[in-house]
């Protein structure tokens, strides 16, 4: 699947990740998934979390002004 096609997005509290059954899921954990989806691609790190922040601007409609003004 194409970078420019993924997100990342965690069902808290309801389904938590293998390893993690019969837990309540937890927020902190979706940097599991990342690594996950890392330790999977060719590119960096760093290119993979821009692309995932860009993808989710671009899917809930966020301006990057938007975020900006929030800091």
């Amino acid at each position: 699947m194409p970078l420019s096609s993924l997100v990342l997005e965690t069902d808290v509290p309801d389904m938590p990740l293998a390893a993690f059954q019969g837990q309540v899921n937890r927020l902190e954990r979706i940097s599991l998934v990342f690594e996950t989806l890392f330790n999977l691609r060719q590119e960096s790190a760093e290119e993979i979390a821009t692309q995932l922040y860009n993808n989710s601007l671009q899917l809930f409609n966020i301006k990057k002004e938007q975020t900006n003004m929030a800091k």
